[in-house]
């Protein structure tokens, strides 16, 4: 049993570390808990006892969550590959961020008629399926628990063409994918906005963002829109879609903090009150990722903030306001509403009072954060340039930091510094 409780959390934990914090927490209660027991309190410690529809999208590789059961598909009898036939049956299960199939083979969809009615809340732990809006339940279980949904099964609409005006807020590197007829391409996610809010970017066409750099505004021709899995929307551009870069940008939605409804997500902005140090993790594949810990705070409330992977690491500091676009709103351990921003979202410092500045110097990639080092001083910077790098970089400055808008390597010339030595050699003679 202990192995399906380490499926709930694997992506977070490797298994050697997750039956160290089962010992743990047997000490902890005295040895009064057994290894079953104590693995049910870790998995709830690390937040994943039950989750909600809307973060069936995570990596583990099962979930355990609760849902209403809105709908069902009836038994319905197919043939197999080889002649045989077969059975499956679908329920619909909902909560209030979302709605995903439950899908049932042969003896066990034979038996739903008799053992589930409509409205029925059940605890289901189970694992992806072939699409990701369906779940294979192992273990599917009636619960007392109340969900106020809507009781309406949602129709899958297919995508619809439209015009859009975009902005830009993050890209992903391009990536390869096969086509149905055999022949390759490129395609780049990312994340867009508008004033309906953000969208899931699915570009097929990847020549189309040539050139284009988060924080570009666009007008968009014939973009496909339709409904992301376990909600929110998807932004599609391939063969004939168009674009054309425009200054005007798409006024998003920021929702106050103290208005945040849990399981949902949203676009927010605010300043950082407290800053705790990043602290690592072991994820299931060894490798080692990271996770931080802030407080921060708008006019209407002051609200834990949780980043993880890259944006743990980034160099923030206190006093700085960030714009959070994408942030997922959940109670925390202590009761409060807790915004954590996770991969599918994107951080942004934003400027306070700013200058126009042109800085020459040397990028240091050290353990406080990335900096330009120069003869007067020191600014935080963010840049893909390796340490070491001599560099004229163009931006605006602000505080401690310089928001870089150009970058030109120099380049120097061995023969022209050696001759520039002697020079200056010939000149103390």
């Amino acid at each position: 049993m202990v192995r399906y409780h380490y499926a709930l959390v694997d992506d977070l934990v490797s298994r050697e570390e997750f039956d160290r914090l089962i010992e743990k927490k047997i000490n902890d209660c005295g040895n009064l808990a057994d290894e079953t027991a104590a693995a049910l309190l870790v998995v709830k410690d690390l937040g994943r006892s039950h989750v909600k529809i809307r973060g069936l999208r995570g990596k583990s590789s099962l979930f355990c969550f609760y849902g209403k059961i809105i709908g069902f598909s009836g038994v319905k009898e197919f043939d197999r590959s080889d002649g045989e036939k077969g059975l499956v049956s679908r329920l619909t299960v909902a909560d209030e961020t979302g709605q995903v199939e439950l899908v049932f083979w042969d003896e066990q969809a034979a038996a739903l008629e008799d053992t589930f009615e409509i409205a029925d809340v059940v605890e289901i732990i189970g694992r992806h399926g072939k699409s990701i809006r369906e779940i294979m339940p192992l273990n599917l279980r009636k619960t007392c628990v109340d969900i106020d949904c809507v009781m309406e099964v949602k129709e899958r609409k297919p995508p619809e063409r439209t015009d859009l005006h975009l902005l830009i807020i993050s890209l992903a590197e391009p990536r390869p994918f096969t086509r149905r007829d055999g022949t390759g391409g490129e395609m780049v996610s990312g994340l867009v906005g508008d004033t309906n809010g953000t969208a899931r970017l699915l570009c097929w066409e990847s020549a189309l963002l040539s050139g284009v750099s988060p924080g570009t505004s666009l007008s968009v021709t014939g973009a496909l829109v339709k409904e992301g899995d376990y909600g929110g929307r998807e932004v599609i551009f391939d063969e004939e879609s168009h674009i054309s870069p425009v200054n005007t940008i798409p006024a998003i939605p920021v929702t106050p903090l103290g208005t945040l409804v849990p399981e949902q997500s949203f676009t927010v902005r605010g300043t950082i009150t407290k800053i705790l140090p990043a602290k690592p993790f072991t994820k299931r594949d060894g490798t080692t990722s990271w996770v931080r810990n802030l407080r921060f705070s708008d006019e209407s409330a002051e609200v834990p903030l949780v980043l993880w992977d890259a944006d743990a690491k980034r160099t923030l500091l206190s006093g700085e306001t960030l714009m959070l676009y994408n942030a997922y709103a959940k109670i925390g351990r202590s009761g409060e509403t807790e915004v954590s921003l996770g991969r599918s979202g994107a951080l942004f410092v934003v400027p306070g009072q700013t200058e126009k500045v042109r800085i020459e110097g040397v990028v240091l990639h050290v353990p406080e954060g990335t900096l330009l080092a120069t003869s007067e001083g020191s600014w935080l910077v963010e840049t893909k340039l390796p340490h070491g790098t001599h560099v004229i970089m163009t931006g605006l400055a602000s505080g401690k930091r310089v928001f870089c808008e150009s970058e030109e390597v120099v380049n120097h010339d061995p023969k022209a510094m050696k001759n520039d030595i002697s020079a200056f050699i010939r000149s103390l003679s």
